[in-house]
């Protein structure tokens, strides 16, 4: 029978500790009720003796981790950090008692590394070991015999190895349930955490009896190879956060961890069935909707290209086979492959793209001139834009080449002008363009994009939802933000004259540097008609005007697209 994993998810706790984000009891308790959902088998909501920490606990103890007041099929474990402190202690024991007696823990920890020894809380092994005994019985007999107790050394992995070992000892025996072994500082090399564990499991008495626990930072970007380590040395309970967030550079993601221990199934032998991969993507999509931070690029599982493909040679192979480069299922964590037309892409791609979306078969369908035009085309395309072409796009380049369609725009925004204040409903008076007819459209709407999406419908008749909205500022430029380093680095005359081409060039959206006030607007909308989506991009110095021409882009789409 192969041993179960046990997710710890501290996402609401050490997540919480990420700088330059804040998040609300309204965010904390969605995250928690989706955590609950996947199936984590605890969730460490926060540390009592924060203000802010203790009614997310109150609450997630209360109707999450409850039977009678769950909605759930799942009841996970609540637990609350706290200091090795008699206040501390009981404090966290109020924050959960709300939870079922079995669905309760209390988390007890203190540095015992040389640097937190000396330049953290002061106090000296004798004293530690003393704290620990204190501290783990106050909270064994506050959770009984149903609830658990968790111990962790803080900063295992830079402690003196024989210090480190009294420490877990002496929390064993005063009846901890779950010894964590965290590297805190993201310090260990791999191996050497494997090692640390092992030699624990081999000398600790009573060790046998509890759940080892790796809690491993990223500081050194190891933290998932780490953290593997730790559980092929014995480790059964793994403590991360969706979207690796924590201190620095955060906490293992434990859902990387989860899909590697289900890539090397055959490998690891670990059981991790309870948790709901197939919900991974949207877990971390609300997590980052909360936090109000985009999804990484190209960060496992959850990032926006994890599954997607451009260059001819990967393409080639993926259509063939998507295990050739995907070695884990999209599906698997609610994701889907996508094979997207950029500046790396061949014929294969673009042939590929026209199949998936009903042109037929290259030489039967149309010919090898137009396949050649149109991987040139879409190649160009994709440096102006600065990625690769949206589906709208590709498909409305398709429809030049391939079906003769006019590259004309049939919607034009002449002018607009936005009227209303801090108290009244914004209005927008618009002046369009619509098949060579000058419109003069008025919209209302809750701000003054909703009000110039209403003036759109009423100019052009179409019934069309914004469903998503995307706004960046364009730094770009000797000078601007973030290209600072280039001040420092020598330039002769004609390589100086090729960056001021590229700077200011036809193809560049910019006249001049952009800095701060006067950077340009960067917008991408997701239009939705008749359940289709259709994307556009705008740019332009108004923030609104490009939002709008974002708008207009996605509507002329649309008017082609269904040969209107």
């Amino acid at each position: 029978m192969r041993d179960r994993l046990k997710v710890l998810d501290t996402t609401l706790r050490d997540g919480m500790q990420t700088p330059k984000i804040g998040v609300d009891e309204w965010g904390r308790f969605v995250i928690a009720k989706a955590l609950a959902y996947v199936g984590v088998d605890v969730i460490e909501a926060g540390f009592a003796a924060n203000e802010i920490d203790y009614p997310t606990l109150r609450r997630v103890s209360k109707y999450i981790g409850s039977r009678e007041r769950s909605m759930l099929e799942h009841v996970p474990v609540i637990c609350s950090l706290a200091r090795l402190v008699k206040d501390d202690i009981e404090l966290a024991y109020d924050s959960i008692r709300l939870a079922d007696p079995d669905k309760r823990r209390i988390h007890v920890f203190i540095g015992t590394s040389k640097e937190l020894m000396e330049y953290s809380h002061g106090k000296r092994e004798k004293e530690i070991i003393g704290m620990i005994r204190d501290g783990v019985s106050i909270a064994r007999e506050l959770m009984g015999e149903h609830g658990t107790v968790e111990y962790s050394s803080e900063d295992a992995l830079r402690t003196d190895y024989e210090f480190l070992a009294k420490t877990v000892e002496e929390a064993i025996r005063h009846g901890a349930d779950v010894i964590n072994v965290p590297d805190t500082t993201g310090f260990a090399r791999p191996d050497q955490y494997y090692d640390i564990i092992k030699k624990l499991r081999e000398e600790v008495r009573g060790i046998e009896n509890v759940t080892l626990s790796a809690h491993i930072h990223n500081d050194s970007g190891n933290a998932v190879a780490t953290t593997l380590k730790g559980i092929e040395a014995g480790v059964r309970q793994v403590e991360g956060c969706v979207l690796q967030l924590g201190e620095r550079a955060g906490n293992v993601d434990w859902l990387v961890v989860i899909e590697n221990l289900r890539v090397h199934e055959d490998f690891y032998g670990i059981d991790t069935n309870h948790i709901k991969t197939e919900k991974f993507f949207e877990l971390a999509q609300l997590v980052s909707n909360v936090i109000g931070k985009p999804l990484p690029l190209n960060h496992p599982v959850s990032g926006e290209v994890a599954f997607t493909t451009s260059s001819g040679i990967h393409v080639k192979g993926v259509i063939k086979n998507r295990k050739t480069y995907h070695v884990i299922e999209p599906e698997s964590v609610g994701r889907g492959s996508e094979i997207v037309l950029g500046q790396t892409s061949g014929r294969n791609t673009v042939a590929n793209f026209l199949r998936e979306h009903g042109y037929g078969e290259a030489c039967i369908d149309y010919n090898a001139k137009q396949l050649e035009e149109l991987t040139r085309r879409a190649k160009k395309m994709s440096i102006k834009l600065g990625g690769s072409l949206s589906e709208t796009e590709a498909m409305l380049l398709a429809e030049e080449i391939l079906g003769g369609a006019s590259p004309e725009d049939a919607v034009e925004l002449i002018d607009y002008v936005v009227e209303g204040s801090k108290y009244d409903k914004p209005r927008v008076n618009a002046v369009v363009k619509v098949n060579e007819n000058v419109v003069s459209s008025k919209g209302y709407g809750v701000g003054p994009v909703d009000a110039f999406m209403n003036a759109i419908k009423n100019a052009t008749g179409l019934e069309i939802e914004l469903r998503n909205w995307e706004e960046n500022a364009i730094y770009r430029g000797m000078g601007a933000p973030g290209f600072e380093i280039l001040d420092e680095i020598p330039f002769n005359e004609e390589e100086r004259a090729f960056i001021e081409k590229g700077r200011n060039g036809k193809n560049n959206y910019m006249s001049k540097v952009s800095k701060g006030q006067e950077a340009w607007a960067k917008s991408r909308v997701e239009i939705s008609y008749k359940g289709q989506s259709y994307f556009g991009r705008g740019v332009a110095q108004n923030i609104l005007e490009s939002t709008y021409n974002a708008i207009i882009d996605a509507v002329n789409a649309i008017v082609k697209l269904n040969r209107f």
